[in-house]
């Protein structure tokens, strides 16, 4: 049985990388990995099916034990992916779908060269009017303060500095994700083509 392989969805804040992958998942060859973190569910999110909700306790503990092949402290919270799930279904022939910060993409690259790393990023010139526009438009989200908009275009600016470390860098286009849906989705099945 062929080993399977892992794509790594990351990208800026708030650009979109839930909703694609959604799409990706219904559409595609994909398994999703869920991950843990230490922040509260959003009204939506169950736990055991979007993430792993942990304390802070068991997190720190997780990390003792080496149970991540990656984890990150990404606005206040920690994230990080179970490494033995991740390894179990590649090991099954498993395409893996992974919806991860940008510094946890790069952990994964420097363990397992032959992941591709797929970046999300806002419209060039865009960014904080599209930070704007979802993070007010997006009912799963509470409603946030001028303070943590402003931290989440900075996280932004940050995170974009990762694109050079990608395989690939896709812009997702304010209220067209449809667009970045085809690209991303003609980028995942050429490399699950390919032997």
């Amino acid at each position: 049985m062929n080993k399977g392989k892992l794509f790594i969805l990351s990208g800026q804040s708030g650009v979109g990388k839930n909703t694609i992958a959604k799409q990706m998942l219904e559409n595609l060859d994909l398994v999703k990995i869920i991950t843990c973190t230490t922040r509260d569910p959003r009204p939506d999110e169950i736990d055991g099916k979007d993430y792993f909700f942990l304390t802070e306790e068991d997190f720190a503990d997780k990390i003792g034990n080496n149970y991540f092949l990656e984890y990150a402290k990404v606005h206040n919270w920690h994230y990080g992916t179970p490494k033995e799930q991740a390894e179990n279904l590649l090991n099954d022939g498993k395409n893996i779908l992974m919806v991860i910060d940008v510094q946890g993409g790069v952990q994964i690259k420097e363990k397992m060269p032959e992941a591709r790393l797929i970046f999300v990023k806002y419209t060039d010139g865009k960014l904080e009017d599209q930070i704007r526009n979802r993070m007010k438009n997006d009912s799963s989200r509470k409603e946030l303060t001028e303070e943590e908009i402003l931290k989440r275009i900075e996280s932004a600016k940050k995170e974009a500095s990762y694109i050079q470390d990608y395989d690939y860098a896709v812009t997702n286009p304010d209220g067209q994700p449809e667009k970045a849906i085809e690209e991303i989705g003609g980028i995942i099945s050429k490399e699950i083509n390919e032997n």
